[in-house]
C-alpha cells in the first residue's frame, strides 16, 4: 500500500493522489507493481527499494547520487502472539528511510507508530531542508521505544520470575525462553543500528545544524542505554533459566523420592495381605486371632519403615 501525503494551507497532512513537491511517501507492504511504478517515476536506484523490503535487511545507510538510503530496526509487537509464553512476542523490524529531491518517504512490511499522528504531533515538514530533522526525530523516537520495550520485558521476566519460584512445570521457562530471544533481537539490532549512526558521524552522510547535532547526540546516547540494558537483561535472562531449571528439576527430584518412599511403605501391607489372600496352606491361618495380628504387624512394620525414611529425610 502507498500513500501520498502533503500539507495544505492549514499546514495539515493530507492524502493526495499524484506526486507534487515536498511529499511525504508512506509505502506499508507495497507490491511487486507499486515498487516497480514508484522507482521508475522517481528514478530511484532499483536495489534501494529491494532492500528496503527485505525482511532480513541489515541496519545501513547507502548513498546514490543525490539518493540516501537509511535502514534501522524498529522494536516491534507482534500482536499474533497473545503472550510471550506462547511464542516470541517482541521482535525487530527493518524500517526505512529514503530521500530523494523533496521527497520523504518510509518504507515498511507493517504498521509503525510513524504516521500522520506523529509527524504532526512533532510539527515536523518536508522538502530536502527538513530531511535531516526528520530522520533524526525519527532515529530519537525509535531509541525511546527501543528503551521502553526493554522496560517492559524486564517486567514480564521479573512476573515469570515469580512464577517461577512456586512451579514445577516447564511453561514458565518457556516464556523465559521467548523473552530471551526477544533481547536478542534487540540486541543484535541495537548493535548494528549504532554501527550505522557511527558511520552517519564519521562520515557526515546527513548535513546537520547545530539543533541537529543535539538531536543526533541524544539519539546516539539513547540507543547506547538500550543496548547495555538489553544486554544486562539478556544475561539476566540466561542466569535466571539456568538457576530455575535447576530448581524445577530440584522440586521434581523431590517429587519422585516421597513418592517412591510413600510406594515402598504402601507396599508392606500390600505383600503381607496378598501372601495371606492366596489360596494355599498358610501358617496361623486357622487362629482366630490371626486377622488381628496380621494388621498389626501391617501397621507396625509401615510405621517402622517410615520412621526410617523420615529419619534419613524422605519426607
Amino acid at each position: 500500500m502507498m500513500t501520498i501525503y502533503n500539507r495544505n494551507a492549514g499546514q495539515e497532512l493530507t492524502k493526495v493522489d499524484a506526486l507534487t513537491q515536498n511529499n511525504w511517501i508512506e509505502m506499508i507492504a507495497p507490491t511487486a507493481d507499486e515498487i516497480a511504478k514508484f522507482t521508475a517515476e522517481l528514478s530511484l536506484p532499483a536495489y534501494f527499494l529491494e532492500e528496503a523490503t527485505d525482511k532480513n535487511v541489515r541496519p545501513k545507510i547507502e548513498s546514490e547520487g543525490t539518493d540516501q538510503l537509511f535502514i534501522i530496526h524498529l522494536p516491534y509487537n507482534d500482536l499474533s502472539v497473545e503472550h510471550s509464553g506462547l511464542d516470541v512476542k517482541y521482535r525487530t523490524i527493518p524500517f526505512a528511510i529514503i530521500l530523494t529531491g523533496t521527497h520523504f518517504i518510509t518504507v515498511c512490511q507493517e504498521e509503525t507508530p510513524f504516521t500522520t499522528k506523529y509527524f504532526m504531533s512533532q510539527n515536523l515538514n518536508f522538502g530536502a531542508a527538513h530531511h535531516t530533522q526528520n530522520t533524526l526525530n525519527i532515529l530519537n523516537q525509535t531509541a525511546d521505544d527501543y528503551i521502553v520495550l526493554t522496560q517492559k520485558i524486564e517486567h514480564e521476566i521479573t512476573a515469570a520470575e515469580d512464577e517461577l519460584s512456586r512451579s514445577y512445570r516447564n511453561p514458565e521457562l518457556y516464556t523465559l525462553l521467548y523473552l530471551n530471544e526477544s533481547l536478542l533481537y534487540m540486541a543484535t539490532s541495537l548493535k548494528q543500528m549504532l554501527h550505522t549512526m557511527r558511520k552517519i558521524e564519521q562520515d557526515g552522510a546527513l548535513e546537520m545544524h547545530r539543533d541537529d547535532r543535539e538531536i543526533f547526540v541524544d539519539a546516539l546516547v539513547e540507543l547506547e542505554q538500550a543496548y547495555a540494558v538489553t544486554e544486562i537483561n539478556q544475561l539476566n535472562s540466561n542466569n535466571v533459566m539456568d538457576a530455575y531449571g535447576n530448581i524445577i528439576q530440584n522440586n521434581v527430584s523431590h517429587v519422585v523420592k516421597l513418592l517412591t518412599a510413600v510406594t515402598i511403605v504402601l507396599s508392606i501391607p500390600t505383600m503381607i495381605a496378598s501372601i495371606y489372600g492366596m489360596n494355599v496352606p498358610l501358617p496361623y491361618q486357622d487362629e482366630p486371632e490371626a486377622f488381628a495380628v496380621l494388621i498389626g504387624v501391617m501397621i507396625v512394620m509401615s510405621v517402622v519403615v517410615a520412621m526410617i525414611f523420615r529419619k534419613k529425610n524422605y519426607f
